[in-house]
C-alpha cells in the first residue's frame, strides 16, 4: 500500500477503459481516469497528486475495467509513488574508499528539476546521500568540489536529478570524478627536511614604485620596499619587456637609463633614458629593493597583446639578446648586483593574452635563458608558470635544463563550492594549493634536486579599511574568493609552513597591496586578487593588514628556522618539527587544519623527546603567549587552535 503520484497505462479497447485505484483497507475503487478509444496504443498518464479527491489516499492496487463486450488489451501499466528522476554514475568495479568528488552537470532552468543529489552505493540497491553542505544547484557549468570526510566505501557513485511532474527536458552530467583517500591531488613521497630558512623562503610580489607611481629610491621608509622587508626575505617584480624596448628585436639599453655621460646609474633619468619609456631607470627600483634587505627576482613579462608573435623575427636571438643584456647589467657578478633571479615570462600562455604555440615559447626560453647565463653565470633563471604539468612539458625539455636553476609554479587556495570559486584554508583536501604536488612529483622523478619556486600564492581578504563587496553600481554579495582578514593572516603562516613541508624553496606572496576594483571587470572576475594585498590601497591610506603583521612576527620569531619533519599530520592536527642550523629540533609548531572560523581549542597528543621551554601563537596582529604543553616522559599533550602555536624546545628538562 502506498500513496500515488501518477498512474500511466497503454491499452486497446473498442470502448473507454476506466483506470481505478483500490483503496487500502476497504477495497473500494476510486476513479483515477478514463482512457478513450482515441488514445488506443498510446501511453496515457494520470496525475494523482494534483487530484484533490485522490490526493492523500493510500492505495493497495490498480484496477482497469471496461464495459466493452469485446474485452480489451493492456500493453503497459505503471504506478508511481515518487517523482521521476534521471541519473548517471560510475561503477568502480570493486568497493573503494572515496574522499573527494568533482562534478559538472546541467539540468535546465525554470523549475524542470526539483532537486539534485550525489549518492553512493555498494550494491546499486541501497543508496546513501553524500553531504554537500547545502542544496546542490541544478546547473554547475563550473565544477563543484565535494570533500567526503571521513572517506566513504562505495562501489557506485551517481548524480541523480529529480524531475518536476510532467517536465520534458534533457538533463546532463558532464563530469563525475572521484578520488581515493590520497585526495584530489595525490600524496607526495617521503617527507624530507627543507634546507631553506623561512626568512629566505617567504617573499612578496611587488611592482614599480610599490603602487605609488614614484621610484622606490625616492620613497619614504613608510611607503617603499622597507615596509615589506621585515616580513619578507625577497621581492619579485613584474618587468614588462615592452617598457624596455619598442619591439623584441631591439636590444635593451640598460646601460643608458640615465643621460649619456652620467656615471651615476641611480640618477633620475628625467627624459634621458634610452629605454622605450624615456623616464625609466630600473636601477632606481632594484637598488632600493636590495638595500631594504630583500633579494630581488624579476619576472620579464610579455604577451601577445604587447608583442604579437610575428614581431619576433628570430625568437631565439631576440630572447638571447634581452637575457644577455639584462643579466650583464643587473647580475651579481658582472652587473650592479641588484637582481639575483629572472623568469622568462610570467604567464605567457594565459587565454586571450598568451602565445598558443608551445614551440615558439620553447625557442624563446632557450634563447633568453642562454643569454642570461652568458651575460652573468650567477643569474638564476626560471621558466614561466604554465597552467598544468602537460603545458610545462610542451614548452621545455631536457635541452633547456642546463640553463635553468629552478621550476616555476603559481597556486592559490580555492575550491569550487555552491557559490563558485571560494577561498579555503590551505590544508583543505580539495584546495587548489595542492596542485603543486604534480610538479613536485615530476621533479622528484625527472629532475631530482631541482628547486621549485612558488612565485604566486595568497588569499584575498577584507581589511585595511576595505571590504570585498562589489564596486559602486554593481549589485551582489562579497566575492567568495575573499576570506576574513583574520583568516588571511593565519592562512599565510599556516600556508608557509605547509608549503615548506612540501619542499618548495621559494614562496612569493601575491600581492604587496590591494588594488582598486572596477565595475567593468567585476561580473567576470569578481574582484579576484584586488584584495590579496598585505596593505590597503592608497585610497584607504596604505593601511597594513593583519596578514602583514602575522608574517612579520612569523619571520621575527622563526625566520632563522627551517622545516625539519612531520610529527603528526591528519584531519585534527598538523604538528611539525623545525630546525635552526645544527639544532635539528629547535621548535614544534602545531595547529588545527580547519577553517579559520572554527572556534575553540582541542587537546592533541604526540611523541617528542624534547622538552618545551616557551610557547606563543602566531597569526594575530601581534604574537600571543601560549600555555606550555604537558609532558610525561616522551608523551606530549598540547592544546591547539586554528592559530599556529609555536613551542621552543630544549634537549632536556629545564
Amino acid at each position: 500500500s502506498t500513496n500515488l503520484i501518477a498512474v500511466s497505462a497503454k491499452t486497446n479497447c473498442g470502448g473507454p477503459v476506466l483506470v481505478m485505484g483500490v483503496v487500502s483497507g476497504t477495497n473500494t475503487k476510486m476513479l483515477i481516469g478514463t482512457i478513450p478509444t482515441t488514445s488506443n496504443y498510446q501511453a496515457v498518464n494520470f496525475e494523482v497528486v494534483d487530484n484533490s479527491t485522490l490526493s492523500g489516499k493510500v492505495f493497495s492496487g490498480i484496477w482497469l475495467e471496461s464495459s466493452w463486450s469485446g474485452g480489451f488489451q493492456v500493453f503497459e501499466l505503471a504506478a508511481r509513488s515518487g517523482p521521476c528522476y534521471e541519473f548517471a554514475g560510475i561503477d568502480f568495479g570493486k568497493p573503494v574508499a572515496v574522499s573527494a568528488l568533482t562534478v559538472r552537470h546541467y539540468a535546465g532552468t525554470g523549475g524542470t528539476v526539483t532537486a539534485t543529489y550525489y549518492e553512493s552505493s555498494l550494491d546499486q540497491i541501497t543508496w546513501q546521500g553524500i553531504n554537500t553542505n547545502g542544496p546542490i544547484p541544478s546547473i554547475t557549468t563550473d565544477a563543484l568540489d565535494v570533500e567526503i570526510y571521513p572517506a566513504v566505501l562505495m562501489r557506485y557513485v551517481r548524480v541523480r536529478h529529480v524531475l518536476q511532474e510532467k517536465a520534458s527536458f534533457k538533463v546532463f552530467v558532464w563530469e563525475l570524478s572521484a578520488w581515493d583517500t590520497n585526495g584530489k591531488n595525490g600524496q607526495l613521497g617521503t617527507v624530507k627536511p627543507n634546507p631553506v630558512s623561512f626568512r629566505k623562503l617567504v617573499g612578496v610580489n611587488g611592482i614599480y614604485g610599490w603602487g605609488t607611481g614614484s621610484y622606490s629610491s625616492t620613497l619614504t621608509p613608510q611607503l617603499g620596499p622597507s615596509v615589506f622587508s621585515p616580513a619578507c626575505g625577497h621581492a619579485r617584480n613584474y618587468q614588462n619587456w615592452n617598457w624596455d624596448v619598442s619591439d623584441p628585436t631591439v636590444i635593451p639599453a640598460f646601460d643608458q637609463m640615465v643621460a649619456p655621460g652620467s656615471s651615476d646609474y641611480g640618477a633620475l633619468p628625467g627624459s634621458g633614458s634610452r629605454l622605450n619609456f624615456n623616464w625609466l631607470n630600473w636601477d632606481n627600483e632594484y637598488t632600493a629593493w636590495k638595500a631594504s634587505g630583500m633579494e630581488v627576482e624579476v619576472s620579464v613579462q610579455f604577451s601577445s597583446s604587447s608583442f604579437p608573435q610575428n614581431l619576433f623575427k628570430n625568437p631565439f636571438v631576440n630572447g638571447y639578446n634581452y637575457g644577455y643584456f639584462f643579466s650583464r647589467h643587473f647580475g651579481r657578478k658582472n652587473g650592479t648586483g641588484d637582481v639575483a633571479s629572472m623568469e622568462v615570462g610570467n604567464e605567457p600562455w594565459i587565454a586571450g593574452m598568451g602565445y598558443s604555440d608551445p614551440v615558439f615559447y620553447s625557442t624563446l626560453l632557450m634563447g633568453m635563458a642562454k643569454g642570461a647565463k652568458d651575460g652573468d653565470p650567477t643569474m638564476r633563471v626560471l621558466p614561466a608558470h604554465f597552467g598544468s604539468l602537460s603545458d610545462n612539458l610542451q614548452r621545455f625539455n631536457a635541452s633547456h635544463i642546463r640553463y635553468l636553476d629552478a621550476l616555476n609554479v603559481h597556486a592559490y587556495s580555492w575550491m569550487q563550492t555552491l557559490v563558485g570559486r571560494t577561498g579555503v584554508h590551505p590544508e583543505h583536501n580539495m584546495s587548489t594549493q595542492h596542485e603543486v604536488n604534480d610538479l613536485i612529483r615530476f621533479r622528484d622523478t625527472a629532475l631530482p634536486g631541482m628547486p621549485i619556486y612558488l612565485t604566486e600564492w595568497g588569499w584575498d581578504s577584507a581589511g585595511g579599511g576595505e571590504d570585498c563587496n562589489p564596486p559602486a553600481g554593481i549589485s551582489g554579495t562579497a566575492s567568495p574568493v575573499c576570506v576574513s582578514e583574520a583568516a588571511q593572516a593565519l592562512y599565510a603562516v599556516r600556508g608557509a609552513l605547509m608549503l615548506a613541508r612540501k619542499g618548495l624553496q621559494r614562496l612569493t606572496w601575491f600581492f604587496y597591496g590591494n588594488q582598486a576594483t572596477d565595475s567593468a571587470s567585476w561580473p567576470s572576475v569578481k574582484g579576484l586578487f584586488s584584495r590579496s594585498g598585505l596593505r590597503s590601497t592608497s585610497a584607504a591610506g596604505y593601511q597594513l593588514k593583519q596578514s602583514y603583521y602575522a608574517l612579520k612576527d612569523f619571520i621575527a620569531s622563526l625566520g632563522a628556522t627551517n622545516f625539519q619533519a612531520v610529527i603528526r599530520e591528519d584531519h585534527d592536527a598538523f604538528v611539525y618539527l623545525l630546525a635552526n642550523g645544527t639544532n635539528l629540533a629547535s621548535h614544534i609548531v602545531a595547529w588545527r587544519p580547519v577553517d579559520a572560523g572554527v572556534s575553540g581549542s582541542i587537546n592533541v597528543t604526540f611523541t617528542s623527546s624534547s622538552f618545551p621551554v616557551s610557547a606563543w601563537s602566531l597569526g594575530y596582529v601581534s604574537m600571543r603567549k601560549a600555555s606550555l604543553p604537558r609532558v610525561s616522559a616522551t608523551q606530549w599533550k598540547m592544546s591547539i587552535s586554528v592559530y599556529p602555536t609555536v613551542v621552543a624546545l630544549s634537549p632536556k628538562a629545564i
